[in-house]
């Protein structure tokens, strides 16, 4: 293990003369000035909540060494929140002038933040990569660790203290607080350990991988400096945005191959006992005091970040960036369909005046979205199917994912269509998005046989990903009931 520190010490120490740390150390801009570069690091750092609590931590440790991990990963967990206060003492809030609906915009679908956004997806993916041998994530883990202690907050750090000493004013996540916050780690634990020929191997892999990351991410950062907080020219969405008809694609009609028919089965089975949720049936009978319109309000924000965040699965998680066979490439197709609901939920969003009703500014959104115990179901479900994905490259499989995901989908937008319609019809909105008006069916793949290895995984999927959709639908019912939103 030693031998893998020093190498990752070696691989970061090479980054010191990134560009983003001369443009930090520069004296052109005031120190505050060169901190609006939050904006560019508002994913990596309100996410890191999420990969501390269920990616790195062992739900059930079993010896030293997850206890080890475990223990670090309490306290970075709460760091999420300094970074918000931060963004709060430094009036960023009022410098963007971001809504609700701009907000979602950078954290999903922003061309400026894709490439941090696509490498949070990785880190979603660390315990399928690691396959749960506590050697090999602390040597992941060590890499971020140091690549953000030892480069980022070192430098960053620097410029905070230079505006605390001019100002007063002193930043909690981008301060010393943060690297005091850090404590002594687990390397205690780990360092004296000797790796086999194999661990050691792939313990280099999976840091050269994180390294590469990180060094992509600080050229993200860089050129949100360059190109927005030098300028002073915060990013927003394009006034016009052109999107592509709704429509309803034909249902693929194939046979199901035997060896699929218990899969196909618990898909049935799950889909059925979804359909029965408490939320449809008050969807349907919500009663005469508030209006469809209401009703849909009272819930749909809750939805933003699982139909916004899916191109970002489907990108990072699901596709194939070299597609080697015709599975694979139906994966891609299909996904890359399924995204162009995103947009339409968006529109959505806006006819229904979320944003003026919710009167969230940009901190408000975060906070919400990524700190909120409301919205803790939402988030566990986006790591949990993004390890299944990246922990299973067999297309069949993702294909199977991605089917229990569609499927519950089309229920939740089969009980939201009535009320849309009605919405509509009393109103005079467009509600493409919750009229299920973008229907994408799913390709035939069910007629190929499967082992009972794959059988058994598929199956796993289904039912996890029902379960979570049921954990959500639960959740909605009691926002939409106690109106926690205020819709008037």
């Amino acid at each position: 293990m030693k031998d893998v520190l020093a190498y990752v010490e070696r691989r970061v120490a090479a980054m010191e003369d990134h560009p983003l740390f001369t443009w930090l150390a520069s004296d052109e801009l005031p120190p505050k000035e060169r901190l609006m570069i939050l904006p560019s690091v508002a994913t990596v750092a309100m996410g890191f909540r999420d990969v501390n609590k269920w990616v790195l931590r062992y739900p059930r440790a079993a010896d030293d060494l997850e206890r080890g991990i475990n223990v670090h990963t309490f306290e970075d967990q709460t760091h999420s929140r300094l970074f918000l206060e931060d963004w709060k003492r430094l009036g960023l809030d009022r410098r963007l002038g971001w809504d609700a609906s701009d907000t979602l915009w950078w954290l999903f679908q922003a061309d400026a933040n894709e490439v941090i956004r696509g490498h949070c997806m990785y880190f979603l993916s660390i315990a399928a990569a690691d396959r749960g041998d506590p050697l090999l994530r602390f040597a992941h883990a060590e890499v971020g660790e140091l690549c953000a202690r030892e480069l980022f907050f070192k430098h960053i750090s620097a410029v905070a203290g230079r505006l605390a000493d001019r100002t007063g004013l002193a930043m909690l996540y981008f301060g010393a607080h943060h690297i005091e916050a850090e404590g002594e780690g687990a390397e205690g634990v780990f360092e004296s350990l000797v790796l086999d020929g194999e661990r050691r191997r792939r313990a280099h892999e999976l840091a050269d991988v994180m390294i590469d990351v990180f060094r992509e991410i600080l050229d993200g950062i860089h050129e949100y400096a360059l190109k927005h907080a030098a300028t002073n020219v915060p990013p927003r969405p394009a006034a016009v945005r052109e999107t592509g008809p709704a429509g309803l694609l034909a249902a693929a009609d194939a046979p199901v191959h035997p060896t699929q028919e218990p899969v196909f089965q618990a898909l049935r089975e799950c889909r059925t006992r979804s359909g029965r949720h408490p939320f449809y049936t008050w969807l349907a009978h919500h009663g005469p005091r508030i209006s469809p319109t209401q009703v849909l309000q009272r819930f749909a924000p809750m939805w933003a970040m699982d139909v916004m965040g899916y191109r970002d699965f489907h990108r990072y998680a699901v596709s194939y960036p070299e597609p080697a066979t015709d599975l694979e490439r139906v994966v891609n197709v299909w996904g890359e369909e399924l995204t162009a609901r995103n947009a339409l939920f968006v529109d959505d969003w806006k006819q229904l005046d979320l944003d003026e009703l919710l009167g969230w500014n940009a901190s408000d959104t975060l906070d919400f979205y990524y700190l909120s115990r409301t919205m803790d179901v939402h988030r566990h479900n986006r790591v949990a199917m993004t390890g299944f994905a990246t922990g299973h490259r067999d297309p069949l499989l993702r294909l199977w994912l991605v089917s229990a995901m569609s499927e519950a989908t089309d229920i939740l937008l089969d009980n939201t269509a009535p009320l849309a319609e009605k919405a509509e019809a009393n109103t005079g909105l467009c509600l493409d998005y919750l009229a299920g008006r973008r229907r994408i069916a799913a390709p035939a793949f069910m007629d190929r046989p499967i082992t009972p290895e794959q059988r058994d995984v598929a199956v796993e999927m289904i039912e996890t990903a029902f379960e979570f959709m049921d954990r959500r639908l639960d959740m909605s019912l009691d926002v939409a009931l106690s109106n926690d939103f205020q819709i008037p």
